[in-house]
């Protein structure tokens, strides 16, 4: 040995510097427990909740003459997609599985008798591989149970994926093997700095309340020295109880108060701008996690900003996929679409309705007005007998009362 390695080792043995292992940040660290970060999960169940005030159905016309079939066979999976997972549960499990992984879900139609509504699997994205031939599925092996579906049956099942840019052609890989590409691969380091930052300030709570302190001795202290005094000064002292107790130290040791750097600052006000950011890359809006201007107006129109920019987006494509996987079943010009009318979020207070509609107040009949509120709210508002006229002034008189012409018939000449 070296003399070099001598003095290092023996540095390193009495030396009370602990140093970090300066690892590099890695996005597939993070999305390999992605279902695990808060950062991912706060704002996505957000998403989630959001998703199950809408209803699906059957429909069959357009536009003015859309009607609800509520007596078609595929209803059923709009309350249960199979003996043991509901619809909800189903929203749930496709939002988390196709947002925070590559390689996305698999749906699976199990078919029975014709007269039967069939039942809908969800595969998780670890339980199955996609090997193309072309442009072409081959084949899809399933893990658990193992099953390999090929020819004829991949009718039955849907691969749904994020977009890979890496692909060669749209959703064709360059080695054979489907592989799509989770958004938050690139957006994972946001996640990761905050769950680094509650850590932290996880951290200050368990010492002190605040950041530690050198602890210093006069000699020099082996590696089971250290570790003792670390301990004992940890159990009288550490955690969120303590925080503020006086630090009161054996003969030969000496403190020197680190407390409030710069970075402790930057690690708190980092925390906030990181939750932020995790949630904008949910399609969240940060007001609905406690981020930005949270204030009661600002969050109720960030919740209409979220059925906008993802909840709409969102179903606008599962119903489409529902659709072609569900084919077989909609001969005769039905179709799978959603209804927004569950989404109270997206209605105006009647209130403010109401207000907004004074100007039209004399320009419209009575029954009139009364249809346009029950169309825009809640409210269910009868036709009134007589009400097909117009209010003029303060409302209490119609047009007819007002333009009728005055006559003197009737009048004795003691009146004039």
């Amino acid at each position: 040995m070296s003399i070099r390695e001598i003095f290092k080792n023996w540095f390193f043995k009495d030396c009370s510097v602990m140093t970090g292992d300066g690892k590099s940040f890695e996005s597939s660290e993070y999305m390999s427990t992605i279902w695990e970060q808060p950062g991912f999960m706060l704002p996505i169940k957000k998403k989630i909740k959001a998703c199950q005030n809408i209803e699906m159905g059957i429909y069959i016309g357009k536009e003015d003459g859309k009607k609800k079939v509520d007596n078609h066979i595929l209803n059923k999976i709009f309350r249960m997609i199979n003996p043991n997972t509901s619809f909800q549960d189903f929203i749930d499990y496709l939002i988390v599985w196709l947002e925070g992984s590559n390689n996305g879900v698999l749906l699976e139609l199990i078919k029975g008798l014709p007269s039967l509504a069939p039942d809908l699997y969800i595969h998780s994205p670890n339980n199955f591989t996609v090997y193309f031939e072309g442009r072409r599925i081959r084949e899809i092996r399933i893990h658990n149970p193992a099953k390999t579906i090929t020819g004829d049956e991949l009718k039955d099942y849907m691969w749904l994926s994020s977009p890979n840019y890496d692909n060669i052609i749209d959703g064709v890989s360059g080695n054979g093997i489907g592989q799509g590409r989770s958004k938050h691969n690139a957006l994972a380091i946001f996640g990761a700095y905050l769950f680094k930052a509650w850590k932290w300030n996880w951290s200050l709570a368990n010492n002190l309340g605040k950041p530690g302190g050198i602890l210093q001795t006069e000699g020099a202290v082996d590696k089971e020295d250290r570790e003792e005094i670390r301990s004992k000064y940890s159990a009288h002292y550490a955690g969120a109880e303590n925080a503020g107790s006086p630090l009161v130290l054996g003969s030969g040791l000496k403190y020197q108060d680190t407390s409030k750097a710069p970075i402790d600052a930057d690690w708190s006000t980092a925390e906030q701008k990181a939750h932020e950011r995790a949630a904008i890359a949910t399609d969240v809006p940060v007001e609905l996690v406690g981020g930005g201007d949270s204030t009661y107006q600002n969050r109720k129109q960030a919740k209409k900003e979220l059925y906008r920019e993802a909840v709409i987006p969102f179903f606008n494509n599962l119903k489409n996929w529902l659709n072609y996987l569900l084919s077989d079943y909609l001969k005769n010009g039905e179709y799978i679409d959603y209804d927004l009318s569950g989404a109270d979020e997206l209605k105006d207070d009647i209130g403010d309705i109401i207000q907004k509609l004074e100007p039209l107040k004399n320009r419209v009949t009575i029954n009139e007005y009364r249809r346009i509120i029950s169309t825009l709210t809640d409210l269910s508002l009868e036709q009134l007998k007589g009400g097909d006229v117009l209010l003029v002034g303060g409302g209490d008189m119609t047009l007819d009362e007002v333009t009728e012409p005055a006559t003197t018939e009737g009048e004795k000449e003691e009146d004039v």
